[in-house]
């Protein structure tokens, strides 16, 4: 069994090949291995910190024939392929300090904990933050197929839950002392564990061989999952599960923009006050019957006589080119920058993805955690966003830098915007013919590519709606998140319907928001009984409504993609 050099340590963690060691010093990697430096210290009999040498602040005092819990600075994983092992480092030896020789499974991860015992008949002074142990790294011939073991409440048996355990040789206030500091140590890394796993992980899958997913509460707990060539990985990674969320414009509003269209309105309005804009003038004379601007417009051509056609396209035109100057204007105001802001940002847009779920019926989580968290499939996350703007894909970009997400179709495509953005074919118009009050306008096939959002992007010769519909049709569950579920996105709506019949065991999940409705629950299910019954009416399939009803659910005001204002 192979010992890892300082190369090959170097190697293997770069590579994201099997190897985390986080809060590392590089001066501890040795030609042998890596020395572990004191984070935390007690005095395991009597629970206190030692005292520290009179002349020197810095160093501590450890008294004859005493022993001290010894935890680590930092915080280690190792993949089913390696072990190691814990060895005295002889300077320490020399003085007559003698650290409990041990072993670390593979799958650990967590901080390594020990046992300091001054064996000499005088004190001995250490460094604060010290080297204290030297760890060995042995690479197994054969990957290991089993796991570290789980305790009664079945968390893997890392050094925290040691502290939980009954250990009558440690004093309790060490004990109580080493949980709360292994507890900081969890936290201060989460981000970075959580992105350096996802990266095997992302590995594993494009080598064919792709680890079991897990919770972060699981990844930092050390129940890592085998990874290997194995027949049920292969199975896994055939069997892969897809999340898809169709994203509206109340993801923007959540993060502080003022996308509204009434927001937008007043700009509009006040651009045009000293013109003779059609539109413009409309909206303002009846701005509280313009809710959807998509819609509004459809039922104002009943208005149009042929003689005002071409102004009545001039107008839309420049309400279309307004519409795209206010949207820019609005997205000037996000900023990404600094380091803890884009942190706080990846960890809340991962969160959203993964625990989606947790504020759902408890029927419908036991589910959700059936078909995805406790299964070897690997999950694949898509996005399709019905807005101009690209909020959402600079957010979940932010993300996928830490975390790595697997994204379908992946490929710098991360998100498919399925009506344009404002720098690619931006499309604004109903959804079909029935939608256009004005007959006549209907009938032309040219005014019909100018207003029908399919044949919009026809003509425009992209291909957004046969990949949205692909992206559907390979999904488990649907989330809707900041939509309204309007009638002019009712083809999207009845492509979800027949998803839905297609398998009884698929999911759509509407999120709503209700400000009014937020913590009265006879209320809130008044606003679910609400968004079910227009997507059922904007589906007009009054039989296969009873078929799917109960695959549809409704949760108002979840804490997800809750980033705070701008």
């Amino acid at each position: 069994m192979p010992v890892l050099s300082d190369v090959d340590l170097r190697k293997v963690m770069e590579e994201d090949e099997g190897i985390i060691i986080l809060n590392m010093r590089e001066k501890s990697i040795t030609g042998a291995g890596y020395d572990l430096t004191i984070g935390f210290i007690r005095d395991a009999d009597t629970g206190r910190i030692p005292e520290t040498c009179p002349n020197d602040n810095n160093r501590y005092t450890l008294l004859p024939g005493h022993r001290y819990l010894v935890i680590s600075k930092e915080f280690l994983y190792l993949s089913s392929r390696y072990m190691a092992t814990l060895h005295s480092r002889g300077s320490y030896a020399l003085k007559g300090l003698l650290v409990t020789s041990t072993t670390i499974d593979p799958n650990y991860a967590g901080c390594i904990a020990g046992s300091l015992f001054n064996c000499s008949s005088k004190e001995v002074y250490i460094k604060k933050n010290n080297q204290f142990v030297t760890m060995v790294i042995h690479e197994l011939c054969t990957s290991t197929e089993t796991f570290i073991q789980k305790n009664e409440h079945g968390r893997p048996m890392d050094t925290q839950e040691t502290f939980h355990g009954k250990f009558p040789n440690i004093h309790p206030r060490a004990c109580e002392a080493g949980d709360a500091f292994y507890g900081r140590i969890r936290k201060e890394i989460e981000y970075e564990y959580e992105a350096a796993r996802e990266r095997m992980f992302t590995k594993a899958q494009k080598n064919r061989a792709p680890s079991i997913k897990t919770s972060l509460d699981e990844y930092i707990g050390g129940d890592i999952p085998l990874q290997g060539d194995s027949q049920e990985a292969e199975q896994a990674y055939r069997q892969r599960k897809r999340i898809t969320f169709l994203i509206g414009n109340g993801f923007d509003l959540n993060i502080g923009l003022d996308t509204r269209y009434r927001d937008f309105y007043d700009f509009y309005i006040k651009k045009h006050e000293h013109d003779d804009d059609m539109l413009a003038k409309e909206i303002k004379g009846n701005i509280e019957n313009w809710s959807d601007l998509e819609s509004d417009l459809g039922k104002f051509t009943g208005k149009v006589l042929p003689e005002y056609e071409e102004e009545f396209w001039k107008s839309e035109e420049t309400l279309e080119n307004d519409l795209a100057f206010y949207l820019e204007e609005q997205m000037k105001r996000v900023s990404l920058k600094g380091e803890r802001k884009r942190r706080d940002i990846a960890y809340k847009m991962q969160n959203s993805l993964t625990k989606f779920h947790e504020t759902l019926s408890e029927i419908l989580r036991k589910q959700i955690v059936r078909i995805f968290f406790d299964t070897n499939a690997p999950i694949e996350y898509s996005f399709i966003s019905f807005n101009y703007t690209d909020a959402l894909d600079q957010y979940l970009r932010t993300a996928t830098e830490r975390f790595l997400i697997q994204l379908f179709p992946g490929e710098g495509e991360e998100v498919l915007h399925i009506h344009g953005t404002l720098t690619d074919d931006m499309v604004l118009g109903v959804d079909d013919e029935e939608q256009i009050a004005n007959r006549e306008f209907s009938s032309n096939a040219t005014n019909k590519q100018r207003l029908i959002k399919e044949e919009i992007n026809r003509i425009c010769g992209n291909t957004r709606i046969e990949k949205a519909r692909d992206i559907i049709a390979g999904s488990s569950i649907i989330c809707i998140y900041g939509m309204s579920i309007g009638e002019t996105d009712k083809m999207w709506w009845q492509c979800i319907a027949k998803w839905l019949q297609g398998d009884d065991s698929r999911k759509l999940i509407i999120f709503a928001r209700d400000s009014e409705r937020s913590g009265n629950r006879k209320y809130s299910n008044i606003c679910k009984d609400k968004m079910k019954k227009k997507f059922r009416d904007n589906i007009k399939m009054i039989y296969e409504w009873e078929q799917i009803k109960d695959q549809i659910y409704v949760e108002v005001n979840a804490n997800i993609f809750d980033f705070g204002s701008l």
